[in-house]
């Protein structure tokens, strides 16, 4: 398996000016005065014009007395909605753990949804609780089991991510104590989710990333323990040992799950060399569409980072063609706008269609985050084409489906674009304006960088 940290590749540091590169061709056909007449545009420009007006999302879900109900984002929402609105983050993660048990969760999935709480737990333990970070931990792990409820029941469930936002609704202490119990917060399952229900169906479908060897589970969980706590050599080694294991049971899809997990070990600490060889022994062991469609993206993203333009797109291809037999919208979605982002930088025109095909398929989905993304990306890709009313209408897009899914970083560089433009037309008024809700945004953010920059931008206008 060549399991070591020694003699290998380090990933290549690109500081990639995607502007300069689309415009490059561009200046080569124009003028000298016309060529420096675009490098000073190519400074400043982003985005111009933002139409969309921001509102307060949460507004509408707030209980209010009168004849006029208030229209609540979901179910559990609604059921909630006149209730004690106070409950200690300490309850949550209690009823998250008692959830995971509920439905049958397998060990793995167990651990990775763990994984997340570890995190949780690090923070509400603080003076001062970063509450984003423990509400997109929270999605991520009730993403988690909402996922393993939908397989197992072969029905979309949203129950868990339901009852998570329906508390995010909620006066949230996030100053962990166990003491302060609200008991009228209980996650409420449908009947088809009962513990029978999903413990039936286990017995009639075997789930191939469950270890059915006892040893080999064990083995696995705990290389996974290593590897959340961040120790890669040590995670490495007992991933070594669970593998030989899975070998000597003959288990090909916890082999191909092995060496996933190895691969993105080596892949989080740049050693690219056994980062691909590992995604590509995981390929090769597994008929799960998941798992190669992870790999292959994987491999996508390492030979991106370092400009291998023609494997990128070979195995972002693959990752489309695996995620739709998959049913994962969100991964093709992504995979298509990665392509386009490629024609992009070589500025050629096709990347629109690509754009228009990840835009569809995001549609389709329920992921805010994913819009949000590819809507960024073609508002780049038309400022870059010299575009600025398209590339407007996709920022706008992309800062309203940002703050839709909780991400007011991105929400922010979205704004930050649009005020960029707005300078190259002086339109100052408009850029400021841009840059205060920019502002707003990230102001409890732990985004430095983003902060310092929307305040420089801002003192120059001034």
């Amino acid at each position: 398996m060549g399991l070591n940290l020694n003699s290998v590749y380090q990933r290549p540091y690109f500081i990639q000016d995607r502007r300069n590169q689309v415009r490059k061709k561009q200046d080569e056909e124009r003028s000298t005065s016309n060529a420096q007449r675009e490098e000073q545009t190519n400074q400043n420009a982003r985005s111009k014009g933002l139409q969309y007006v921001e509102h307060n999302n949460y507004a509408a879900y707030q209980p209010v007395h009168n004849e006029h109900p208030v229209q609540y984002p979901n179910e559990v929402a609604t059921a909630l909605a006149q209730r004690n609105p106070n409950i200690n983050i300490a309850q949550i993660l209690k009823d998250f753990k008692n959830t995971a048990i509920a439905i049958g969760t397998p060990d793995d999935l167990k651990e990775e949804v763990s994984g997340y709480l570890a995190l949780i737990e690090k923070q509400v333990t603080k003076e001062t609780p970063n509450s984003k970070l423990i509400k997109s931990n929270l999605k991520n792990a009730a993403s988690i089991l909402d996922n393993y409820i939908s397989k197992t029941l072969d029905k979309d469930s949203k129950v868990v991510e339901n009852w998570v936002d329906a508390l995010f609704l909620q006066q949230i202490d996030f100053k962990y104590n166990e003491n302060d119990v609200n008991p009228e917060f209980l996650v409420k399952f449908p009947e088809e989710t009962a513990t029978a229900k999903v413990e039936e169906v286990q017995k009639e479908q075997v789930n191939p990333f469950i270890p059915q060897d006892t040893e080999l589970k064990k083995l696995f969980i705990k290389a996974k323990k290593m590897s959340y706590a961040n120790k890669p050599k040590e995670a490495i080694e007992a991933f070594q040992t669970a593998l030989e294991r899975a070998n000597e049971v003959d288990d090909k899809e916890t082999q191909s799950k092995i060496f996933l997990e190895v691969g993105k070990i080596y892949d989080d600490h740049d050693y690219l060399a056994q980062a691909l060889k590992s995604y590509n022994q995981s390929v090769q062991r597994t008929k799960d569409c998941n798992v190669k469609t992870r790999a292959h993206y994987s491999m996508a993203e390492i030979y991106n980072d370092v400009n291998q333009i023609e494997p990128a797109i070979d195995h972002y291809f693959s990752t489309v063609s695996y995620a739709g037999e998959a049913e994962n919208l969100s991964a093709q979605s992504k995979s298509m706008t990665k392509i386009g982002n490629i024609y992009s930088d070589m500025y050629e025109q096709t990347a629109f269609d690509y754009y228009e095909v990840a835009d569809t398929i995001a549609e389709e989905t329920d992921n805010a985050k994913i819009k949000g993304y590819v809507s960024s990306s073609i508002g780049d890709a038309y400022d870059k084409f010299g575009d600025s009313p398209e590339a407007l209408k996709a920022y706008s897009k992309a800062v309203k489906n940002y703050i839709d899914a909780d991400s007011p970083e991105k929400a922010a560089q979205n704004y930050l674009n649009a005020a960029e433009i707005m300078l190259e037309y002086k339109n100052e008024n408009k850029a400021k304006s841009l840059l205060e809700k920019a502002k707003k945004l990230v102001q409890d953010s732990d985004d430095l960088n983003l902060m310092t920059e929307i305040n420089n931008t801002l003192v120059s206008i001034s």
